[in-house]
C-alpha cells in the first residue's frame, strides 16, 4: 500500500490509520521515551476510526488523545487523510468545533498541556482555510500542520485503481500556497510539510513563514542521513 514514482519524486500511499489503537501505542511511547535524549520531541497524530460516523468523531479524537497524557510533546488532530472515507468532510467549521473544543477540554488539565495542532488538506480553498484558521484558534487550536497528501489514484491495474494520497514533488506547490495563505492569517506556529526535498526548499519554507518543517518523501529518496544533513545545513 506504499508505492514509489521516482521520475516525479513522488510517493503514493493508501495506508490509512491502521494500528493497534491508542492505548497500545501509548505503552510503546512510554517504554521508548525513557531511552530518548532529553530534548527529543514526540508528536502524536490522532484520527477517528474508519467505522465511526462523522457525527461521533469528537468521541474518537478525545479517546485517542487520552492515553498520551505526559507522553506527547504536541498533539495533531488529523482530519485530512484521503485514506479514511469521509474524513475530509470534517474540514468544515461546524464539524471541527466539537472535535477541537472537546480535545482541548480533555487536555486542559494536563501538566504540561501539550500544544494542539490541526492538520489540513492541500485542496482546501483559500476561503475555507481562512475560515477554519479563524474559528479553530478561538476553540483551542495552538498551531497548524500544512499539509497532508494530495488525494488521487494509483493505477496498479486499469480496472482497480487504488485510492490514496500523493506526497513529494507533486504536493510541493500546493503546500507552499497553503503555508503562504495561513501565515498571513495567523501568528501561531505552522509546521510545513510536502515536497521538501533539499536545503533550498527547506529554506524557502522558512522564508514563507514555517516555524518547523516535516519530511517524509524526501527522507525516502535521499536516504537515512537526510534529516541530520538538513538540520546541519539549516543551522549553518
Amino acid at each position: 500500500r506504499l508505492f514509489r514514482e521516482p521520475a516525479r519524486g513522488a510517493l503514493f500511499n493508501c495506508l490509512g490509520f491502521n494500528n493497534q489503537g491508542a492505548k497500545i501505542i501509548a505503552q510503546r511511547v512510554e517504554k521508548t521515551r525513557r531511552h530518548l535524549p532529553e530534548n527529543f520531541r514526540i508528536s502524536i497524530n490522532i484520527g477517528k476510526n474508519k467505522e465511526t460516523p462523522n457525527e461521533q468523531a469528537a468521541f474518537d479524537y478525545v479517546a485517542a488523545a487520552t492515553p498520551f497524557r505526559g507522553l506527547a510533546d504536541y498533539l495533531v488532530i488529523n482530519v485530512s487523510s484521503p485514506n479514511t472515507p469521509g474524513l475530509r468532510s470534517l474540514q468544515t467549521v461546524s464539524a471541527l468545533q466539537p472535535i477541537i473544543e472537546q480535545v482541548s477540554t480533555q487536555i486542559s488539565n494536563w501538566n504540561p498541556r501539550p500544544p494542539l495542532l490541526l492538520k489540513l488538506a492541500p485542496e482546501l480553498t483559500d476561503t475555507a482555510l481562512t475560515e477554519i484558521i479563524e474559528a479553530a484558534e478561538r476553540w483551542g487550536a495552538d498551531g497548524w500542520v500544512l499539509t497532508n497528501t494530495l488525494a488521487g489514484q494509483w493505477k496498479s491495474t486499469p480496472s482497480e485503481p487504488k485510492q490514496g494520497g500523493w506526497s513529494g514533488k507533486p504536493l510541493c506547490e500546493a503546500s507552499r500556497r497553503t503555508l503562504s495563505i495561513a501565515r498571513k492569517k495567523t501568528k501561531r506556529p505552522i509546521i510545513s510539510v510536502g515536497g521538501i526535498d533539499g536545503i533550498e526548499e527547506a529554506l524557502l519554507r522558512r522564508t514563507l513563514g514555517a516555524d518547523l518543517i516535516q519530511i517524509y518523501t524526501g527522507w525516502i529518496f535521499n536516504g537515512p542521513g537526510f534529516p541530520a544533513e538538513l538540520s546541519r545545513k539549516l543551522r549553518d
